[in-house]
């Protein structure tokens, strides 16, 4: 009987991965499955498939799918809400024009949206959303109010906050879809119409 002398073919074994390298692609998958089917139709199972590891390895770390979720999308979109708001809170009391302050606002909300798209996706297919924002932006009505106030401003801040924060947030969320290109001119356009509704008057006369 002839010999096969031919080496026998090796397993390629893939490279241990440490702990932390584990945890960033099970949330990142998490996050990203999240984002696309929402809390109850994304499966453990898919979101192991996608990050190259064992179910098991998943409940290891996060004992329930709650668990996880919450790892994965709600504490990352408080801390970056959290950042943002806290940022606003603390500054002086705004003394500049309105049109430097929603510069800013548009500017900063808008960059990091557009940082963090799918954590924003994650909890709008969750659900979530809302009622994880209502504490950032009841805190941003006060710096409404503070600027209503400086510059004699009849526009309502609780209202008016909300509109801007989600007509900002809704925009970046679509822009690669609706706005392709528009880079600076799509950050100018909200500015100019939010400036406009701030100083905006109702004439009395023509309300019935």
């Amino acid at each position: 009987m002839p010999v096969n002398n031919a080496p026998a073919a090796s397993t390629k074994r893939r490279p241990r991965r440490s702990s932390a390298e584990v945890r960033s692609r099970i949330l990142s998958a998490a996050a990203a499955l999240f984002a696309e089917r929402g809390y109850g139709d994304a499966t453990t199972r898919e979101i192991a498939r996608r990050a190259d590891v064992a179910e098991q390895v998943i409940f290891r770390i996060y004992p329930t799918k709650q668990a996880l979720f919450e790892a994965a999308v709600l504490e990352p979109f408080d801390e970056f809400l959290s950042e943002f708001t806290t940022r606003w809170l603390a500054a002086p009391t705004p003394g500049g024009d309105p049109e430097e302050v929603l510069q800013q606002f548009v500017q900063e909300l808008h960059a990091l949206v557009g940082e963090n798209r799918q954590l924003v996706a994650a909890l709008a297919a969750s659900g979530s959303l809302t009622a994880r924002t209502q504490p950032a932006l009841a805190g941003l009505e006060k710096v409404g109010a503070v600027i209503a106030e400086t510059h004699g401003l009849l526009f309502d801040p609780e209202l008016s906050v909300r509109i801007a924060a989600v007509m900002v947030v809704a925009v970046t969320m679509l822009e690669d879809q609706l706005f392709e290109g528009a880079g600076d001119r799509l950050v100018a356009e909200m500015v100019r119409m939010l400036v406009g509704a701030a100083r905006y008057i109702l004439d009395s006369t023509q309300t019935t």
